[in-house]
């Protein structure tokens, strides 16, 4: 029933640190009466929306998409499990439906496609063992590149339950899990069409709440980058770069000014609707990474720094 991602909105103390954070990453800000929304250059669509609170950082809400059968399929299947339907929480949200999952997380579903995202061209020639598809010419992409991310792939939130919260994702929305990460640890789902492995995960806490959101670079050269100029602005390094087992994309992590990640992807596994995909039972040691830069995640990279 769910076609896509819209945007995460998350509440902070103070507007212009937060934009001063997403600018850095590579978003461009548009400014609104009682929030701004942070989008990919190029495209057309809401990606992170920052409220201000006044308070520290909290995930406020997120949107999905769907069309006029879906949400009327998903109202009722709301109605089924006896939850009720709220209003938007401020004059310029969207319409739609809107509700609290099981653990409080205020969810927002509309009808809305996706919007399309800057294309790529032609992926560079690459020499490897025995293949040279580039001969007479540079590798290296030209210096003074000013990458941008094309789009938000999927986020990551805190659920004190996986498995339930999982459920009741795909059983309410239409998520299906793609794969697990052994004794409750994460849960990783997809949208029930053609789909990137994940958009959608959840990550056990001991409250809910956000961990993440994911933005896909044109190549590894763009998000690298992209970390640099990051870095050099005084954000900091949280984990990478490096390859995920679970979803198989490559990764660089960065820590906003409230301790919450901003990541860049680029090569995600992606799963057609008509494929049969058998869910995995992962290890989290497995799951998280074949390789890193520097190692293993940090002790923190799964703390809950909602809960503080």
């Amino acid at each position: 029933m769910i076609t896509s991602l819209q945007y995460v909105a998350l509440g902070i103390p103070d507007l212009k640190v937060g934009v001063d954070f997403y600018d850095a990453f590579g978003l461009a800000a548009t400014e609104r009466p009682d929030h701004v929304a942070m989008r990919c250059p190029g495209r057309d669509q809401d990606q992170i929306v920052l409220v201000e609170t006044g308070q520290n950082r909290k995930l406020h809400h997120f949107s999905l998409g769907t069309d006029d059968a879906g949400l009327a399929a998903i109202a009722q299947r709301l109605q089924a499990k006896g939850i009720e339907q709220l209003d938007p929480p401020y004059a310029g949200a969207p319409g739609g439906i809107w509700f609290r999952d099981p653990e409080g997380t205020l969810v927002n579903v509309q009808v809305c496609d996706p919007a399309p995202w800057q294309g790529v061209d032609a992926a560079p020639a690459i020499n490897r063992p025995g293949v040279i598809a580039r001969s007479g010419d540079k590798g290296c992409p030209p210096f003074g590149l000013s990458p941008r991310p094309r789009r938000m792939g999927h986020f990551i939130l805190f659920a004190r339950n996986v498995i339930a919260q999982s459920a009741f994702y795909c059983d309410t929305l239409g998520f299906i899990v793609s794969d697990r990460i052994t004794d409750g640890y994460a849960a990783f789902m997809r949208l029930p069409g053609d789909s990137d492995h994940h958009v959608l995960a959840m990550l056990k806490s001991d409250a809910p709440g956000f961990h993440h959101a994911s933005f896909e670079m044109a190549n590894i050269d763009e998000a690298e980058v992209a970390a640099v100029r990051l870095y050099n602005q005084g954000y900091k390094h949280a984990w990478g770069p490096g390859r995920h087992g679970v979803g198989s994309n490559y990764f660089h992590y960065f820590r906003d000014p409230w301790n919450g990640m901003a990541e860049y992807f680029y090569d995600m596994d992606y799963i057609p609707a008509s494929f049969q995909w058998e869910a995995k039972e992962w290890t989290k040691k497995d799951g998280m990474f074949l390789w890193s830069a520097d190692g293993p995640p940090p002790p923190d990279c799964g703390r809950n720094y909602e809960i503080d």
